[in-house]
């Protein structure tokens, strides 16, 4: 079987507002992706992306006489936005390590910052959402994660102080791991009490308790280890996994009788230790879509990282920061990096395995876990050194 490897890494890094369409994010981060691999555009014999963005912003049809693609012999896309993000970069690396392809493009990009209503114009496009949720005021995601963090509270027994303190310690952790990143669109600190202070945007959430929009694109490319250079053989995909809970997705945030629990999440946790004989839990960096607070909290848990319900004390001591006993989201994440839907947290979690993560870098890093979802679908990387 064929080793493949991530050969190539390519950022359009996230601003605010930039004024550009995606498609000029998009080509440039695919540009600096080849580059960064060593091959031209013409070496491409792969492309996939997600299935509900990318198609409509940058079509496979239309991207390959773009960059000149000459030898496509393998397309697809995956699944839809976050979690299609990452089963994307899951397929490269089969279509790669069963010969199909030799080199397999991976993109995505938003322009939300510029142009467009972002995940609530998703969610409002939504049937039951525009015709029963919406009308009664109870519409978009920022409603459905207070719900879930005022549920997760009234499960474990969190006054509204101590849910404070834990939505508020991951906020701080991100904005201090984001202060390191050159790139990071929000690169302010903050500290737990200029959090209390802030207003509620949706009670329990507070602004720093929700993600940016941005515009930007990160491109992968995965391949045949023995077809790129040395010195792009370093990181592999050990592991992946991908669940979808059977509830529709216009149901999920809302009708699920889980929450604030994700089956799908857990059951990708438990299929990479099954494959793996590691857990989750063993990776040095997690890089996790924390679209809010609370779904990071509730995907450590869902992973096996911390206990049910037990996840505040984590918080507490700082664990989440870069030097702290379970860095997670090194470049700030949804919450203060950029709001890409997970492509920069493989991104990232690619450049802290290569140490050439400058500011952010986690000493002596070897594994990384890249998560997204989190809801009734969920994909999981565990990335590692080659060397490792």
């Amino acid at each position: 079987m064929v080793r493949a490897v991530v050969a190539g890494v390519g950022e359009s890094h996230p601003v605010r507002a930039s004024g550009r369409r995606v498609t000029s994010h998009l080509f440039a981060a695919i540009d600096a992706a080849l580059e960064d691999a060593g091959i031209s555009a013409t070496d491409v014999d792969g492309v996939i992306t997600e299935a509900k963005l990318t198609p409509t912003a940058l079509s496979i049809d239309d991207l390959v006489p773009a960059l000149g693609i000459q030898n496509l012999r393998f397309q697809a896309l995956s699944s839809p936005v976050g979690a299609g993000i990452m089963l994307a970069v899951a397929q490269a690396h089969e279509a790669v390590t069963s010969g199909r392809a030799t080199h397999v493009l991976t993109y995505f990009g938003v322009d939300w910052g510029s142009f467009g209503s972002g995940p609530s114009g998703i969610h409002g496009a939504m049937d039951a959402k525009r015709e029963v949720e919406y009308p009664v005021g109870f519409g978009g995601p920022q409603l459905y994660f207070a719900t879930m963090a005022t549920r997760y509270a009234a499960d474990f027994g969190l006054s509204r102080p101590e849910l404070e303190d834990l939505l508020g310690g991951v906020a701080v952790a991100a904005r201090r791991n984001a202060l390191r990143h050159e790139h990071a669109q929000l690169r302010r600190d903050l500290s737990l009490d200029e959090y209390r202070a802030e207003e509620f945007f949706a009670e329990p959430l507070r602004r720093s308790d929700i993600s940016l929009l941005s515009d930007g694109a990160v491109a992968i490319l995965v391949s045949a280890e023995g077809a790129v250079r040395p010195e792009r053989r370093g990181v592999e995909i050990a592991a992946w996994a991908h669940r979808v809970q059977s509830i529709p997705d216009q149901a999920f945030y809302t009708q699920s009788r889980d929450l604030p629990a994700f089956p799908a999440t857990t059951a990708v946790a438990d299929e990479i230790e099954r494959t793996l004989g590691a857990s989750v839990a063993s990776a040095g960096v997690l890089e996790l879509y924390d679209c809010f607070s609370v779904a990071t909290v509730v995907q450590l848990e869902a992973l096996g990282v911390t206990k049910p319900g037990q996840t505040a004390a984590l918080v507490a001591d700082g664990a989440l920061e870069i030097g702290g006993e379970r860095p997670t989201n090194t470049h700030g994440g949804l919450l203060a990096h950029g709001y890409l839907l997970g492509a920069s947290h493989v991104a990232e979690a690619v450049r802290q395995l290569r140490h050439d993560a400058a500011g952010t870098q986690v000493e002596g890093v070897d594994s990384a876990f890249v998560g997204a979802g989190p809801g009734r679908q969920y994909t999981g990387l565990y990335l590692r050194r080659t060397d490792a």
